[in-house]
């Protein structure tokens, strides 16, 4: 019975000591796959990183202010005929004077003056009046207006060769007018050439370029071409 009791001691002690062994591999071996997975685990946190959302880029529209137009140029001497640019058109040398204030419209007119044809509100006027030698009756008379749009001065340069159109010569002489002429350029431009018992004798010009019109009395002996001419010049000198 001793040695059978013993033999089961020892026995049981190689089965315990066995156990705890293969116990304490067990443990070793969750400890250091705890280990790993921690520092698997610390290694990802430390790599992998969410995106950062960024926040949309909102552009502002841009706002662009009106552009204010410019002030027109108010009238000058720029704008009406010159003595220079006379004796360059015809070859006549002519004189610059201070022209009438009370300056009527043109011979077909009657007692009317330039004012009257024009619109009674937001109008500037200037005047320019050339003169031949002493006596010799010849002079050129420009009368020019700005208005508020080119809406009315189209409508007074309209107005005027209305009431050139139907004067067929002045009483008491061979003076008179010829048929209407409308110059082909970029503004409203008509010309009646002048005669005089048959004979060029200058001219009535009338225009309009934007929100300016004008005339140009001619008395002067120069042919309907040079009138022509002159037509252009007026109004291209003219414009605002």
């Amino acid at each position: 019975m001793k040695l059978t009791h013993a033999v089961v001691a020892v026995l049981a002690a190689v089965v315990t000591g066995v156990g705890g062994g293969a116990g304490a591999a067990q443990i070793a071996n969750a400890h250091d796959e705890a280990g790993v997975t921690s520092r698997t685990s610390t290694a990802k946190a430390s790599t992998t990183r969410k995106p950062t959302a960024k926040k949309p880029t909102t552009t502002k529209p841009t706002t662009t202010k009106p552009t204010t137009k410019a002030a027109r140029d108010a009238l000058s001497e720029e704008n009406v005929i010159r003595e220079r640019l006379y004796y360059d058109v015809t070859g006549h040398s002519f004189t610059r004077v201070d022209p009438d204030p009370a300056e009527k419209l043109g011979p077909c007119t009657g007692d009317q003056t330039f004012a009257d044809v024009l619109p009674s509100r937001g109008v500037t006027r200037i005047g320019s009046e050339l003169v031949g030698e002493a006596g010799s009756g010849r002079r050129v008379v420009e009368q020019v207006a700005q208005t508020r749009t080119a809406r009315e001065a189209r409508a007074t340069a309209d107005e005027i060769v209305s009431l050139v159109d139907v004067c067929d010569g002045i009483s008491g002489g061979d003076f008179g007018y010829g048929a209407a002429v409308t110059v082909e350029s970029d503004a409203n431009v008509t010309y009646f050439p002048a005669y005089d018992s048959d004979t060029a004798a200058g001219g009535y010009i009338v225009f309009s370029v934007g929100t300016r019109v004008g005339v140009v009395d001619v008395t002067d002996h120069v042919t309907p071409a040079e009138v022509d001419h002159l037509a252009k010049e007026a109004a291209n000198i003219a414009r605002d």
